[in-house]
């Protein structure tokens, strides 16, 4: 007789291991499977915003990753004039910089742990939803049963679009990055996002993972002429003083289309970024992919003891669109507003003149405070203020 689990997850990343732990903790029977085996390394930026560090607080994991990660306090925003501004991370949780490899070690032995249990080396072609749930098809003629399936493939579509559920392929951001050793100058606590010799709209990124080690890499979305994301990799570290490469380059895709895609389907819910829920501006993901598995989760257990059925199923695109629809609103403001160079070079100055703007916009983009009265018409008035208070910062921004 086929074994029927409440909910098959398929992808084994932060969301879709997050998700699996908070349904076994509730006592869910969970199947997660995913091609690799871990550890796997995953091409990332490697950053956990305080967002991630609340969820995985709440998983019990906190101090084991602080044991492998490198504290960051600040933000700092390089502009394409080299000018630069910083905004201190405050709360209660910091911002860290974990490697993939052992990040997403630890959050799915924490499912096992709890109770999941774990296939790898399985890959799932398409997920076929019947009247009693789910069917989710490896390509190795292997077939699992569950009540319901989430997807946490990630920028992966085949899975998607071959069960239906993406009807297009959605435009993705190019991004590449590589490990750095033997900097030249000790590390500040700092995630750094430099708009300085990187393809617009986009940015590069200096993340310590050591004293005097760092993710390098850069991301943008492309356009004619871009090339390709190992190309403008290339260009943003020449002019860096860096020191030795660690491994490859890898490029690999990132979506950022929240605002847009699809979240469920019947039997089916998304999490993370098969969802589209990585940050426009800054290409955080993690903290979306974490807390998007708790929300599908706690939806998930609801469900299970009241009776799955689609309308029910349907509320989950209303939560996550409570939970992230603003922060996503805004920082795609930001980014085709203000994100050219012109523009980067007033507005660092301006943060530096004005710090309490500063670090409330700093607050927003870490998604630690709504949005509310920055949107891009209240942002133009600000800085139109500036320029008519400073004239000369508007011609030495474009000297």
């Amino acid at each position: 007789m086929v074994h029927v689990h409440d909910v098959v997850v398929v992808g084994a990343g932060p969301g879709g291991s997050a998700t699996a732990h908070f349904l076994s903790a509730r006592g869910v029977d969970v199947l997660l499977v995913d091609r690799a085996t871990f550890p796997r390394d995953k091409t990332c930026g490697d950053g956990l915003t305080p967002r991630a560090l609340r969820v995985l607080d709440s998983m019990g994991l906190l101090s084991e990753v602080r044991a492998h990660g490198f504290n960051i306090e600040a933000y700092e925003v390089v502009a394409p004039n080299g000018r630069a501004t910083t905004a201190k991370i405050s709360g209660a949780h910091e911002a860290l910089v974990v490697p993939r490899l052992i990040l997403d070690d630890l959050i799915l032995r924490r499912a096992v742990d709890t109770g999941a249990r774990f296939e790898p080396g399985v890959t799932v072609s398409r997920v076929e939803p019947n009247s009693s749930g789910i069917t989710a098809h490896a390509d190795d003629g292997r077939a699992f049963q569950g009540r319901i399936a989430v997807l946490a493939t990630g920028a992966a579509t085949g899975v998607l679009t071959r069960s239906g559920i993406l009807p297009a392929q959605p435009r993705a951001m190019l991004a590449a990055r590589a490990y750095f050793e033997n900097l030249p100058n000790a590390q500040e606590p700092t995630f750094q996002l430099r708009f300085d010799n990187v393809p617009s709209p986009g940015y590069g990124w200096i993340f310590p993972t050591a004293e005097r080690a760092a993710n390098v890499g850069v991301g943008f979305f492309p356009r004619k002429g871009s090339g390709t994301a190992v190309r403008a990799f290339h260009r943003f570290v020449e002019h860096l003083p860096i020191g030795t490469q660690v491994g490859p380059v890898k490029g690999y895709p990132i979506r950022v289309d929240f605002l847009r895609s699809p979240t469920q389907t019947k039997n089916t819910l998304l999490v993370g970024e098969a969802a589209g829920l990585v940050n426009p501006l800054t290409g955080e993901g993690i903290d979306y992919a974490l807390e998007s598995g708790q929300i599908a989760a706690e939806h998930v257990v609801q469900g299970l003891t009241s009776g799955v059925h689609q309308t029910w199923l349907s509320d989950y695109d209303r939560l996550l669109r409570e939970r992230f629809e603003k922060i996503f609103r805004f920082s795609e403001w930001i980014r085709d507003w203000y994100c050219r160079p012109a523009l980067l070079n007033l507005l660092v100055p301006l943060a530096n003149r004005r710090p309490e703007l500063r670090q409330r916009l700093a607050t927003i983009v870490l998604g630690e405070r709504e949005p509310r009265g920055y949107g891009p018409a209240n942002m133009a008035a600000r800085l139109a203020l500036y320029l008519v208070r400073n004239p000369r910062r508007a011609v030495q921004a474009h000297d």
